[in-house]
């Protein structure tokens, strides 16, 4: 009986290995595969059956694969899904579809987040703006080539370059113009009478000098501007620490330490470097705590929010992918070959020789030499022959490689053969051979160096090679003789434009005559007492080439390529004095709620110090000591405030 069931199983093993192949063919995927796993468990020690399912499986796995990936990419996230489940079904643990999966999710919510953040956008309110930029911002940093993302943050960047000329920083309320007129006024009411018509709060720390006293006078500034010039004529720096409180400190090393908010930023690359991009921040942004894994390419720093976004924007320059072209080659070789050989080839000499004597092994003495006559000299002479023959050839040797290569990456294409050269080597009356190989054929390196503007320049060298003759040496070593034609050129060219190089031509022309001395110079029958062979060779090497852009190099918008990097002193500030970017008035529109527009208080009446419209010069701190006594009005030393 279990002879019988194993005669049965091994008999029904091919028919169902065939219905799973066929099933296949028909596209019944699932159904095919199953039938070629009970192949194999019917008959385990098929190799052909293994084989099969393997093969197969892998193939249709790999082909799912690939339409889904394409499918995603076309946005169609549904069909794509589809497919991604389909692989899995096949093979559980496929890790290419469990990424496609993760993929379409994390594409559908950066879908979702751009329609929100255009729909902030839209709104057109400054804290929607802000909003929407930061909800840009998360979604370029997980996937930077996101196009509506990208797209997105062009047309709002184009639309603020628009209504900001002048490159603002703050929200709208922020930037209302304002007029103030302080003389020699204690800083602290200064800031005080700025939150009653601001709306902020301003925090001291208890370091800050309450007889430090300002003067200030601007006209049609920024609330923002006027505030760090507060701060930077009096040396103190400011950080936001609620939604409208601001906390005033010295500006020292240690109090910008204890104030300073820092937060730690990890940047994943993807193309570049990770020690170059290093580099670049530390030189440009003199950032210190940096650290880079070279294995995963991951830059981690720490530091303040705004060296945060400058790094951003360094590594959003450097983290570019590398330009990538399609070089469409084609090589012809146009071999022409003629050869005439026409004419009689005489005999080229006659062998006389003395017929032997009776015992041919006698030697041969004087007393016979004395009877040699016709009968005794043997005559041997040489073949005759007529040749009439033409042979006319003509050859094409054609190559026609495509290379995709990277940018200022070598490529190189052999077509031809490794011919083998035999060296032997004798050491102590030992002999040795070693072979080392000689390419011969057509060798192309190239090495592509794509611009701006899709424009490629392109390194080549072309060599053309062959056998022309073995030599042997007198040790019997075998060496052989290689013709070679090669050219050596740098081209420039157009995405998609095509360059013919021509003129490696080798042109033989060879003539050689066996002919009878004499008669042989006849002009009509020299022919007939003689052979002439005229051989003809001539090749030509041509070569094209057309360079195809797959991925180029994006010349970027003046808002990426340029922007503002504080001063010497303050890498990364928005103000003029040190530490002025440590999270203060740059960061408040992102942190604090905008204030409502407040009413202003009416400007006082016109007097001599004021000047209506065309207020006069202020006077030195020191000059108001004497009040009236110096024909100033009264209260004239009092500090003075306008704010409109």
């Amino acid at each position: 009986m279990l002879a019988l069931a194993a005669a049965l199983s091994a008999c029904a093993g091919p028919q169902t290995f065939k219905e799973g192949k066929a099933l296949i063919e028909q596209g019944q995927i699932e159904q095919g595969l199953a039938k070629l796993e009970e192949a194999v468990r019917q008959d385990p020690g098929n190799a052909e059956y293994r084989i099969g399912l393997l093969s197969r499986r892998a193939s249709i796995v790999n082909a799912l694969n690939g339409r889904a990936e394409q499918l995603r990419q076309q946005g169609n996230f549904a069909e794509s899904e589809k497919l991604s489940a389909q692989v899995l079904a096949i093979d559980p643990a496929n890790a290419v579809a469990q990424q496609g999966l993760q993929a379409i999710a994390l594409e559908q919510r950066h879908k979702e987040m751009v329609a929100g953040a255009e729909a902030s956008w839209r709104r057109a309110g400054e804290a929607d703006l802000a909003q929407a930029l930061e909800a840009l911002r998360v979604v370029l940093q997980e996937r930077p080539n996101q196009r509506d993302a990208l797209a997105l943050k062009s047309r709002i960047a184009e639309e603020q370059a628009k209504k900001n000329a002048g490159g603002g920083k703050l929200a709208a309320a922020y930037k209302k113009p304002v007029t103030l007129e302080f003389r020699d006024a204690p800083v602290r009411s200064v800031f005080d009478f700025l939150g009653k018509v601001s709306g902020l709060n301003f925090v001291f720390d208890r370091d800050v000098d309450p007889a430090i006293r300002t003067t200030i006078s601007v006209r049609n500034t920024s609330l923002e501007e006027a505030i760090r010039m507060l701060l930077a004529a009096s040396q103190l720096e400011q950080t936001v620490t609620g939604e409208r409180a601001i906390t005033i400190y010295p500006n020292t090393a240690q109090k910008v330490k204890d104030y300073q908010q820092l937060v730690v930023r990890s940047f994943y690359l993807t193309n570049a470097d990770a020690k170059t991009v290093s580099f670049s921040i530390k030189t440009l942004l003199k950032a210190k705590d940096i650290i880079t894994d070279d294995r995963l390419g991951i830059i981690m720093m720490r530091d303040t929010p705004d060296m945060i976004r400058m790094a951003e924007r360094i590594i959003a320059m450097q983290d570019m992918a590398d330009p990538e072209v399609m070089l469409e080659v084609e090589v012809l070789e146009v071999k022409r070959t003629r050869l005439m050989e026409l004419g009689v080839r005489w005999p080229e000499k006659a062998t006389l020789s003395l017929a032997s004597v009776g015992d041919s092994l006698k030697p041969l003495t004087l007393k016979d030499l004395g009877g040699i006559n016709r009968g005794r000299i043997n005559v041997a002479i040489g073949s005759a022959s007529i040749n009439a023959n033409q042979v006319d050839s003509d050859s094409n040797i054609l190559a026609n490689p495509r290379i995709r290569v990277r940018n200022k990456e070598k490529a190189k294409v052999l077509i031809g053969d490794r011919v083998p050269v035999i060296t032997v080597t004798t050491n102590n009356g030992v002999s040795s051979d070693s072979v080392n190989y000689v390419d011969v054929g057509l060798k192309l390196d190239v090495e592509p160096n794509v611009h701006l503007d899709d424009e490629v320049a392109i390194k080549i060298n072309l060599e053309v090679s062959n056998v022309v003759k073995e030599v042997i040496s007198k040790s019997g070593t075998q060496a052989y003789q290689i013709g070679t034609r090669s050219a050596g050129t740098v081209l420039r060219l157009r995405d998609g434009e095509t360059q013919v190089l021509a003129g490696l031509i080798s042109d033989e022309d060879r003539r050689s005559a066996d002919k009878l001395p004499g008669l042989g110079e006849l002009p009509v029958l020299k022919r007939l007492f003689g052979s002439q062979k005229d051989d003809t060779s001539r090749s030509e090497i041509v070569l094209s080439i057309t360079p195809r852009v797959l991925r180029g190099l994006r010349r970027p918008d003046l808002t990426t390529a340029q922007f503002d990097s504080g001063t010497e002193s303050n890498v990364g500030g928005t103000g003029p004095g040190p530490g002025a970017g440590s999270g203060g008035a740059g960061a408040a529109p992102q942190q604090a709620a905008q204030p409502q527009p407040v009413e202003a208080p009416p400007p006082p009446a016109p007097s001599p110090m004021t000047g209506g419209d065309n207020p006069q010069p202020l006077p030195e701190a020191g000059d108001s000591a004497t009040g009236n006594a110096a024909g100033k009005p009264p209260g004239a030393d009092a500090p003075r405030k306008v704010i409109q």
